[in-house]
């Protein structure tokens, strides 16, 4: 039985995977594992490294997935991954150190807490922020606008740390995202803010890669999808 699976998507990493790995595994019991999700957006030796280090540690998986089309196909093909091996908990992170490895350990103690589903937040009091203060305010912007559009109330929509206990994900994997870049964070929360959750202070070091302009559109087009059909289930229910 997996405890815990942590599933990471990893593109161009050669650089940086080894320190990566050390650090997580550093986190991780016996029961635990490890799903990196490489497709052909990989250039580098990211995949050989990862295999290198498949070989040596049982807990670590290379998940081969070429058909992936967007970052969204690669993080949920982790999610399957991670389930199908039978995962109590998964935890989703990035692979860059962008998220601490450090870090995990809060998550564990969320899920042993009882939450189903422990959602990583800058914003909150022991969490921090490095990186171009356009992408802070896009987060915080997003985040103040889908609370108040959609009624949810976390301190952040729009990170990509956080952990799912196994009915969570199912719920995750049935219902599926539209978007098909990091808005889907934002769906996610959404999806499970009904759920018991919580929020778990984390420390986000931005790559300072610029968030493009069909990504915010795309961003706008569903936040206002998701509060008409909100609006009407209400409308509905009220009846």
């Amino acid at each position: 039985m997996l405890r815990l699976g942590v599933i990471t998507p990893l593109a161009n990493e050669e650089a940086g995977i080894d320190e990566w790995m050390r650090r997580v595994l550093a986190q991780l019991g016996e029961t635990d594992g490890v799903f990196c999700v490489l497709d052909n957006v990989s250039k580098d030796r990211t995949r050989e490294k990862v295999a290198e280090w498949a070989q040596r540690d049982r807990r670590v998986t290379l998940v081969w997935a070429p058909e992936n089309r967007c970052v969204v196909d690669a993080y949920f093909r982790g999610y399957r991954a991670a389930f199908d091996a039978g995962a109590e908990w998964i935890l989703e992170m990035d692979g860059g150190l962008s998220h601490l490895p450090e870090e995990i350990p809060a998550f564990i103690a969320a899920m042993q807490n009882g939450a189903e589903f422990a959602a990583g937040s800058r914003f909150i009091q022991g969490g921090g922020y490095s990186g171009q203060w356009s992408r802070y305010l896009v987060s915080r912007g997003g985040t103040a606008l889908t609370n108040l559009m959609l009624g949810t109330r976390m301190a952040d929509m729009t990170s990509g740390f956080e952990c799912f206990s196994r009915r969570a994900m199912a719920e995750v994997l049935a219902r599926g995202v539209r978007s098909k870049a990091h808005f889907f964070q934002t769906e996610i929360r959404f999806m499970l803010h009904s759920w018991r959750w919580v929020e778990v202070p984390i420390h986000y070091t931005n790559p300072s890669k610029r968030l493009g302009s069909a990504s915010v559109k795309e961003a706008f087009r569903i936040l206002g999808q998701l509060r008409r059909e909100s609006k009407q289930k209400k409308f509905g229910a009220a009846k």
